[in-house]
């Protein structure tokens, strides 16, 4: 049922989350298992086969995979552990699905950057449809709504590059739950993206995004961000980074109820974006991030 696929907002460990989003461009320092040792993780592990590949950019690629365990979930924002025949080590990948389409079609998807770290790599490189992995989720940082619990909050989504992952699945987890009469009471009022990139290439699943916000019954808006690029003729993103007072905008469209924030990209956007969502008003236990180096 859908009900066990809906999720509450939790996000343990926030000051502690160690985890790399091994879609950036750079080399991680460390393990993917040795950064999320304390993390949350599920006992069940299941095989996986590649159904699709698609190019999201010039540098990122999005993965279709067919779940073959029917006692796999996730819920919107966690990551999965990522097993690959003869790659021995093991990649952290962000579902940027919803857990409806797992639980419609027993699908999920993976968006993953270059880069030499060997799993990144192995999917630029070698991964072709039909090629078998073996997948965990895990992590601690979600967005995971529970009927009768807090009515609606506001969400507000912040996303610096390929960050989108996980808060593309949240997105698409609250359109799903709009679309059924059991599970609307749960949707938040409003929901706004904030979407940062340095190239209008890098603003990954624009076109999706824009689908979910001009649907009216949905409540969502998207703001985007260009940071290494002029402006173009009738083009209405903003051209630079995130700033103050674009947060104080966004607040005060949301200040009706309970605003909750979720955050993920690069340390430096993170500490910044919580540092003036502190400014415009937000307390630090409704923040939530993750980040990745």
């Amino acid at each position: 049922m859908v009900l066990r696929y809906v999720c509450r907002i939790r996000c343990r460990y926030k000051q502690t989350i160690q985890r790399h989003v091994m879609m950036s461009s750079a080399t991680p320092t460390t393990d993917h298992l040795q950064r999320t040792a304390d993390n949350t993780r599920q006992k069940v592990m299941s095989p996986a086969t590649v159904m699709n590949i698609q190019d999201e950019s010039s540098t990122v690629k999005s993965l279709d995979l067919k779940i073959h365990n029917e006692d796999f979930s996730f819920k919107a924002g966690q990551w999965v552990d990522s097993h690959i025949p003869g790659v021995d080590t093991v990649g952290g990948f962000s579902m940027w699905s919803s857990p409806g389409l797992l639980h419609r079609d027993g699908m999920l998807q993976l968006a993953v950057k270059r880069s030499p770290h060997p799993p990144a790599h192995w999917v630029h490189t070698k991964c072709k449809v039909g090629a078998q992995v073996d997948l965990r989720v895990g992590g601690d940082y979600f967005y995971d709504p529970q009927p009768g619990e807090e009515p609606p909050t506001n969400l507000l989504l912040v996303a610096g590059g390929v960050g989108i992952n996980p808060l593309m699945s949240m997105l698409s987890h609250v359109h799903d739950l709009q679309q059924m009469a059991t599970t609307r009471s749960m949707c938040p009022n409003k929901v706004i993206l904030m979407f940062s990139a340095k190239t209008k290439e890098e603003l990954l699943f624009r076109k999706r995004i824009d689908e979910l916000c001009n649907m009216k019954s949905n409540n969502m808006s998207s703001m985007y961000f260009i940071t290494e690029e002029t402006a173009g003729k009738g083009d209405n993103t903003v051209y630079s980074r995130i700033k103050e007072q674009h947060i104080q905008e966004v607040t005060d469209r949301l200040k009706q109820g309970k605003v909750e924030c979720y955050l993920c990209g690069p340390s430096p956007m993170i500490a910044s974006i919580e540092t003036m969502l502190k400014a415009c008003g937000i307390t630090e236990p409704s923040i939530h991030y993750e980040r990745w180096w």
